[in-house]
């Protein structure tokens, strides 16, 4: 495990990322002073200091886990695989939140905000509704050096850091998955520092002309998984993705653990000691209606027992700054997560 100190990291932006931080900083709506680099020590220090961390209760991660002890999570793979495709099915169900669900969400209340219905005209594209999209080689080739801003929207540096921090050691030359993607940006950005090979998952039906890339709906990779012809890959990389999870913004259906079940299945699909990279807003933990989640101590330590933390590169966020402004998305640091070998996916006796 690396260990990372505030110094080092400070010195790290100060040094390399003056411009692209003064850029990312600037899309903030808060007083930038508030704005520094956090450690990954300093943010895990945040999250497991107080005993808020003894809350973790099976109410809060749902059946397809069983708690052993509050920094402990069991799952099975199958039943996390079995529960895409029953999901699938209840796409369409009717958005009904009642005060029990509203519980579920927020944790008892630990979390902030609430769930609410996407509106009657809402215009987003809908989980696997409409459209399907054909990736032409020459397409994906225009998306280059589009990941050093994490994408068309972001400015955000993180990316590019992290296939030159990691790219030798769990990029190049391995394959890897996409979670959760509309223009194939990261797939470029992977490809381009050496991946082998990315097979990117999505609802949508992408028809790929590049070697290199290949796409697959969750619904056939999870039957591929039950039926063990899914060989596992070496890493997976989603940003701005999962925090949508169980929502209904895209037209999936309303899940309070659906998140954590991702993240779950991403550590079933990764070989031994594969890694995670995961783009998330971080920040005092808070349900945003039906746009997505924001990631504090309470719904982070839901996730990290899985994993063993290697870094976090470009958060700006303080969890136990009472200053910090607690709806802001657009701080997606990217967790660097190794996956741990220990944990059994099986709950089996």
């Amino acid at each position: 495990m690396f260990v990372i100190t505030i110094g080092a990291i400070v010195l790290n932006f100060l040094v390399k990322d003056t411009i692209a931080w003064e850029r990312y900083a600037s899309t903030f709506p808060y007083d930038a002073k508030y704005m520094v680099p956090v450690s990954l020590n300093k943010t895990l220090a945040d999250i497991y200091a107080e005993p808020h961390h003894n809350f973790i209760k099976p109410e809060y991660v749902g059946p397809n886990f069983k708690v052993i002890n509050d920094k402990e999570l069991h799952f099975k793979c199958e039943s996390l695989m079995y529960e895409v495709i029953e999901s699938d099915k209840r796409a369409k169900d009717p958005c009904v939140i009642t005060d029990e669900l509203q519980k579920k969400f927020t944790l008892n209340g630990l979390i902030g905000g609430e769930l609410q219905c996407i509106p009657a005209n809402y215009s987003e594209i809908q989980n696997g509704a409409v459209g399907n999209w054909t990736w032409k080689f020459n397409e994906i080739e225009e998306y280059d050096r589009v990941i050093e801003d994490c994408g068309p929207a972001y400015g955000n540096s993180a990316c590019i850091e992290m296939c030159e921090r990691y790219g030798p050691e769990f990029i190049k030359d391995k394959v890897g998955m996409v979670l959760g993607t509309q223009t194939p940006w990261a797939e470029n950005g992977l490809i381009h520092f050496g991946a082998k090979h990315i097979i990117t998952v999505e609802y949508m039906k992408i028809v790929s002309e590049h070697p290199k890339l290949s796409a697959i709906h969750p619904v056939e990779l999870a039957k591929k998984f039950l039926t063990h012809s899914l060989p596992p890959v070496d890493f997976i990389f989603t940003y701005s993705s999962l925090e949508h999870d169980g929502l209904g913004r895209y037209g999936d259906p309303i899940n309070p653990y659906a998140d954590l079940e991702s993240i779950a299945r991403a550590h079933c699909l990764l070989k031994p000691n594969g890694v995670l990279f995961l783009g998330l807003p971080v920040g005092p933990d808070k349900v945003e209606s039906y746009l997505h989640r924001i990631y504090g101590k309470h719904r982070m330590a839901l996730i990290l027992p899985l994993w063993e933390p290697i870094d976090l590169i470009n958060n700006y966020l303080n969890l136990s700054d009472p200053n910090t402004y607690a709806g802001n998305f657009l701080n997606q640091p990217i967790w660097v997560l190794k996956k741990k070998n220990k944990h059994r996916h099986s709950l089996r006796k």
